[in-house]
């Protein structure tokens, strides 16, 4: 006799079944996006492990916290890449530090140092510190699009703008990326 399987509900389904207070569902979530969620977080995080474990347990605490905001029919995923994001934005708020001359000295020494370093180390890791240098907002596109898979339209409607608008911010932060990773 074949084994039955479980049924297997989609993201968005689950979500509505979280809704409606059938909180047991949010562990089906959990175990689909977990892991993308922490891949994403840590490389926005230059590969903190520790602070990225902590910011994707943050993400499913505020999809318990703000279930209610998930709109029925709206994609899950692109849902809960916006919380992470919001996440993020408010771990480096609290983190950022005031910048003064002597901090930005230092800052652009050890940017030097870095790329000094690069030309030692392997590929993989020179892109990884190149990725690292970028500004947020651009290393953000590129991790959502070359890492996650977003397509433009997804990460346009993450960053209120166009597919369009989104694709020349990926270029953008591509060919920064070039220049950093090239230098």
């Amino acid at each position: 006799m074949p084994a039955v399987s479980a049924p297997t509900f989609s993201d968005e389904a689950l979500m509505a079944q979280v809704q409606a207070g059938d909180l047991d569902q949010l562990t089906g979530l959990f175990e689909r996006y977990h892991g993308p969620l922490f891949g994403f977080l840590a490389r926005l995080a230059n590969g903190d492990r520790e602070l990225a474990q902590d910011l994707t347990q943050n993400v499913f605490v505020r999809v318990l916290r703000y279930r209610t905001s998930y709109q029925p029919g709206q994609p899950f995923r692109a849902w809960v890449y916006q919380m992470a994001r919001h996440v993020w934005a408010d771990h480096y708020q609290r983190q950022r530090p005031t910048a003064d001359l002597e901090e930005v000295e230092k800052t652009a020494a050890h940017g030097r140092a870095a790329q000094a370093q690069r030309a030692t180390t392997d590929q993989h890791q020179a892109l990884h510190e190149a990725l690292s240098l970028l500004p947020a907002a651009q290393r953000e596109v590129l991790v959502l699009h070359r890492f996650q898979g977003f397509d433009y339209a997804e990460i346009g409607e993450q960053l209120g703008c166009t597919a369009g608008a989104a694709r020349v911010k990926a270029h953008r932060a591509l060919d920064a990326l070039r220049k950093i990773y090239l230098s």
